[in-house]
Formats: structure tokens, sequence, C-alpha cells
């Protein structure tokens, strides 16, 4: 990674990732009161690329992730080790309890999670998890290979400001793409609805 290093702006400096967060499992033992009323995620609930939680609160997680959970709420990260190329990393509003594919990250002290969030969500991350994946078929990345990855790390002041660009901006994409498909929906239905007009005597 050394040489791959460019010049940073004053008051930034290259760490690792593992420098700005660490693991924190809690184990949620099965079948117990705090098993039932919290909220279950799994990957297929973390939407790729943009990290939205398809899922809610409020909904039932009666039977779902008997097996080993473990807990989460709004301090944590969840950073999606199966299938890294997805690039599934989620930061929740609520607390909850996810699948052992789900690693879980706290940011540490001078570290906004927001910004953790992004770091993860990078090309770059997502290239080191890839480059350091075990297994081929379903691939999984390597937790301790990735938490060397060198990253540019600025003030604590910087990360809020471009975290919250970055959100604004990619709310904006979100919203482009939605009116996109909505348009390519219109656009799919088109001649269906001609051919009907057709045959009704309204052309």
């Amino acid at each position: 990674m050394t040489k791959n290093k460019h010049h940073l702006p004053d008051g930034w400096q290259w760490v690792k990732l593992g420098d700005i967060c660490q693991e924190d499992k809690q184990i949620i033992e099965p079948k117990t009161n705090l098993w039932a009323s919290l909220t279950y995620i799994s990957l297929e609930h973390i939407e790729s690329q943009t990290g939205k939680i398809l899922k809610t609160p409020s909904e039932s997680s009666e039977d779902k992730g008997i097996s080993s959970t473990y807990a989460f709420n709004t301090s944590h990260v969840l950073y999606g080790k199966l299938r890294p190329y997805l690039n599934k990393v989620a930061i929740p509003n609520f607390s909850g309890r996810y699948t052992t594919e789900l690693i879980p990250f706290i940011p540490k002290d001078g570290i906004d999670r927001v910004f953790l969030g992004w770091i993860f969500r990078r090309k770059e991350t997502v290239e080191r998890a890839m480059q350091g994946k075990t297994g081929s078929r379903m691939p999984r990345a390597s937790i301790s290979d990735l938490l060397k990855l060198e990253i540019p790390l600025p003030p604590i002041d910087e990360q809020k400001r471009i975290a919250s660009i970055l959100n604004e901006q990619m709310s904006t994409v979100e919203n482009a793409r939605k009116t996109a498909e909505a348009q390519l929906e219109a656009i799919n239905q088109l001649p269906s609805a001609l051919l009907r007009r057709a045959f009704n005597g309204e052309l």
C-alpha cells in the first residue's frame, strides 16, 4: 500500500483501518426474552452499495436466527464479510441482533461512525477484502487482513463534514435512480397500453 499513498491535506494522516475501529461481538443466547425482543438482521436485509437496512424494528424476529446471533445498537457499523464484493455495510439506527456473516465494528475515540461506514464502502476497501478473501464459491473477507488496510484519516470535524456531504449526495443519487426506474417502468408498459387502445378503437 505504501507505493499508492498520496500527499494528504494538513491535519490528515495515514492509519490502518484497525487503528480506528474494533470488533465488538456480544452474543445473544437463543430463545431468551432478549433474543425474542430484538429485530433479526441478516445479509439479505442489507442493500448492496447503499447499506440501507431493508427491515424495520417492528418486524417480528420469531424463529429467525435460531443459531448464535449477536447484539448491535446505534454505536455499531455492520460489515458483511460474506461475498465482500456485494459491499454490504450498514449503519443501524436501532438495536437488534445479527447473523454471524456480519461483523460489528465500533469506532474508536475521535472517529465518526458514519465516516467509518463510508470507509468500509470505499472501492479500495472492497478490493482489499477480495484480495485477502478465503474461499472461491462463497468468498469471505479476512478481517485480520482487512484491518491492515491503510486509509487516509482527516480530523474529526472533517470526518463529519465529509460524511454529511456523502449522505446528502448519495440520497440525491438514490432519488434519481428511483425516478429513472419509474420512468423505465412507464416506458416498458407503453407498448401494451398502445395495443390496448388500438384494439379498443381509441387510436
